[in-house]
């Protein structure tokens, strides 16, 4: 696809997709502002106390699969990577935090940019088949309303699709100074993620104990999700907040903005509107939850940039200096 088209692509999908975003918050402000008004405030500390081992969690499965390469990361590494990472995603777009990550564990543990790759790449495709089980689960057992029918399903596969397609086009539109991170053609992530499962698929225990624990990262966010109905004044089935949480991560694997702001209460703000004919419900879940996760993000990953990288924002200029002269 010439680069003119991808970038003309991305820029109309972009705006469509910003001005539908812009146009539902107007139509249902006032429902969102009514949602606020009656929010439990205190619920909200709950959230936060529960984000906390959610992200700890997300570092710690990757710790597992980096075990298959006898890197065995200290859990001021693991747990401040996952901290910094979730804090840089939060202010950038493209996942900036992942970048980070490489470039610190290059430097300090000489991993090689394949090995990252692959873990990357299994720790996205795990991700992945959790939630599909997730949505799978809640779908089958949940009390969804009998009008959430399957071309629901597919109206919103198509959305995810949507967003999937945006940010291939975003990234592939960027230039990576490492070769190794020129990966955005399909079939050479096809083929990567293939190698990757081979290698973990003769390590049975670090791939069950990776998967375990990324199946405790989204039971604590339905959790969290379950809390933050009760907290707006509309308590949800715990069966719907796993099918949520299954869909809305999904969705989150392919950020467009930073941290998909926009999108992910545009999303839930869609769901709640299908399943309860609630759009502002949705939007105000979707938003606390933001509020409640960068709370924690902030303190912890600025904290864990302080001791780790020694600035509040790291340095990957510097970063990626110390990776080559490690090596050398």
């Amino acid at each position: 696809m010439p680069k003119l088209l991808k970038k003309i692509l991305s820029l109309i999908s972009y705006l469509v997709l910003t001005g539908i975003i812009i146009g539902l918050i107007l139509y249902y402000g006032k429902d969102i502002y009514a949602i606020f008004a009656r929010v439990k405030w205190w619920l909200i500390c709950v959230m936060i106390l529960l984000q906390i081992p959610m992200i700890a969690l997300g570092g710690y499965a990757f710790q597992i699969l980096c075990k298959r390469f006898d890197i065995h990361l200290r859990w001021q590494d693991w747990a401040g990577l996952s901290f910094i990472a979730n804090f840089l995603n939060q202010l950038l777009p493209y996942r900036p935090g992942v970048g980070f990550r490489y470039l610190y564990l290059h430097q300090h543990y000489h991993m090689k940019s394949a090995q990252f790759i692959y873990v990357m790449l299994v720790y996205f495709l795990l991700t992945l088949v959790i939630s599909a089980a997730f949505t799978l689960v809640g779908w089958l057992f949940g009390d969804l309303p009998q009008n959430f029918n399957n071309i629901t399903l597919v109206a919103l596969l198509v959305i995810i699709l949507v967003c999937g397609f945006i940010f291939w086009l975003k990234i592939s539109q960027t230039k990576h100074a490492n070769e190794h991170f020129s990966l955005h053609l399909p079939h050479q992530l096809i083929q990567k993620a293939l190698q990757a499962m081979h290698l973990l698929i003769n390590n049975p225990v670090i791939l069950l104990s990776s998967c375990l624990t990324l199946f405790f990262v989204n039971l604590l966010t339905a959790l969290i999700f379950y809390v933050t109905f009760i907290a707006v004044g509309a308590p949800t089935p715990f069966s719907d907040c796993i099918f949520l949480v299954g869909i809305t991560t999904i969705a989150m694997l392919f950020p467009i903005t930073p941290g998909n702001i926009g999108v992910l209460e545009t999303l839930l703000g869609t769901l709640t509107q299908l399943m309860y004919n609630d759009f502002g419900l949705g939007f105000s879940v979707s938003a606390l939850y933001r509020a409640s996760q960068w709370i924690p993000s902030i303190i912890f990953g600025t904290s864990f940039s302080m001791l780790l990288a020694g600035s509040i924002i790291p340095d990957f200029k510097a970063a990626k200096v110390g990776g080559k002269r490690s090596v050398d």
